[in-house]
């Protein structure tokens, strides 16, 4: 049984652009901090 499930799978979100919609939807301010537990380049998974 080789075949992935994808609710098993990781996606990562490295568009600019995608970030900055997603983050438009938030309350988050440029005083805030935000930490994304995880490795990576510091975009969203």
């Amino acid at each position: 049984m080789n075949q992935k499930n994808p609710k098993d799978t990781q996606n990562f979100i490295t568009s600019k652009k995608h970030v900055k919609e997603i983050l438009n939807h938030t309350n988050i301010s440029k005083q805030d901090n935000v930490i994304e537990i995880g490795s990576g380049k510091g975009h969203f998974t």
